[in-house]
């Protein structure tokens, strides 16, 4: 009897598979991936992993035994090159065809490539999988002044992980200033301090003119103003792109990800989707986008197995992220694009404290460096659609844990 095939083993596409078990699901459940590795959690790649704190073992989403406990079949190394929609297979890399009763793009993202050009002949590195970070660590035995060009999330992340292992890290920027896309001035400022302060060299408003091999291993970089860079070790974080192609080539409509409603439902009643790969209706924000969090891929999970099995699960989950860099956790919760009003709650200085976007009078959004109990107030509230008046963020004497008792 066919059941359930996943294509992808993320966090979507795992805990779509556990959740379906635990919900009662008894027919088959496969999990098809071109990874050679059983589901593990990506966060700590830029992280405790890439600076080698942590086994392998101890990142695994569950332990090996578990899938064979529950059922769950997975594929490593088994790429799924073709979904033939009408008929009700996919069909691996060898030939396979694997019927399915209903289907799970899980397919994640590919890390978005620098074009052709003055990059052509360098051999730059990515961070996406478990296989990054073996090719980085092999040339990091090498290497002694990376250089990284994009100053997002995991261009941070990596810059910090790797000026703790006693690297001399450069980081270039198109923009004018970090996080531009997703954070405020005030956030970029910070975050350009804290690695300054820690020896990370940033070059903000920056395009790359040219690369210059000097050696084997050696590389001279010149900026648009004429900055000269040496570095050994280029890696690039510009982003990432839907795995989509699969789908889109199955007939499933696609438009900067898989399309899905609030059921996670695609255009075809038993074709699913989840996690990054989908540009994906939220009730809770009213509209839909693509976002790139593991909270959102978890989300969809739950929301997946609600609709496998017949429940009514929607998609509501507040869009929020987290990033480690140095001994600081920066926690975010809500979308801040738009706001039209900012307050900092505590000190900058002391590198503790809550950055409050604001729109059309209400709280939106929330930047908290260090102040996990403000913020999980202020995430509980917005996930629960709570009105919160700007000025009564903005008074001194309010109290974030009065939101839930009343008295706010």
């Amino acid at each position: 009897m066919s059941g359930v095939v996943i294509i992808g083993s993320g966090h979507a596409g795992c805990n779509t598979a556990v959740n379906l078990r635990r919900s009662g699901f008894d027919k088959s459940i496969k999990i098809f991936t071109s990874e050679s590795e059983l589901p593990y959690h990506r966060p700590p790649l830029s992280k405790k992993f890439f600076k080698k704190e942590v086994l392998f073992e101890k990142i695994l989403l569950k332990e090996p035994d578990f899938y064979l406990k529950n059922e769950i079949e997975i594929y490593t190394d088994t790429p799924i090159v073709k979904v033939n929609i009408k008929e009700k297979y996919v069909e691996t890399k060898d030939g396979e065809k694997v019927e399915f009763s209903q289907l799970v793009f899980a397919t994640g993202t590919s890390s978005r490539k620098l074009s052709d050009g003055i990059y052509k002949d360098i051999n730059t590195l990515y961070l996406r999988n478990i296989f990054d970070v073996n090719q980085i660590h092999k040339k990091l035995e090498q290497s002694k002044k990376p250089l990284l060009i994009g100053g997002g999330y995991i261009g941070l992340e990596l810059a910090a992980s790797m000026q703790e292992m006693g690297l001399s890290v450069s980081i270039v920027e198109l923009e004018d200033r970090l996080l531009k896309r997703v954070t405020s001035p005030v956030m970029s400022d910070f975050y350009k301090k804290l690695h300054e302060d820690r020896g990370v060299k940033i070059f903000c408003n920056t395009s790359i003119k040219s690369i210059t091999q000097k050696d084997k291993n050696n590389y001279e970089v010149l900026s648009n103003d004429g900055t000269s860079i040496l570095t050994d070790l280029i890696i690039a974080g510009i982003g990432a792109v839907p795995n989509e192609d699969l789908a889109k080539e199955a007939g499933i409509k696609c438009n900067n990800g898989i399309i899905v409603d609030q059921f996670c439902r695609t255009n075809i009643p038993y074709v699913f989707a989840a996690g990054d790969c989908t540009n994906s209706f939220n009730e809770l924000l009213g509209y839909s986008l693509r976002i790139e969090s593991v909270p959102g891929a978890n989300a969809h999970a739950k929301v997946v197995t609600s609709s496998i099995i017949g429940s009514d699960l929607t998609n509501r989950e507040l869009p929020w992220f987290w990033s480690d860099q140095y001994e600081f956790k920066l926690q975010m919760a809500g979308l801040s694009s738009g706001y039209d009003d900012l307050y900092i709650q505590g000190e900058i200085e002391e590198n503790s404290f809550i950055v409050c976007y604001g729109k059309e009078g209400s709280l939106i959004a929330v930047d908290s460096v260090n102040m996990p109990k403000n913020f999980n107030n202020y995430k509980k509230a917005l996930s629960n659609s709570m009105r919160i008046s700007m000025d009564l963020v903005k008074d001194p004497n309010f109290d974030s844990s009065s939101i839930f008792s009343g008295s706010y």
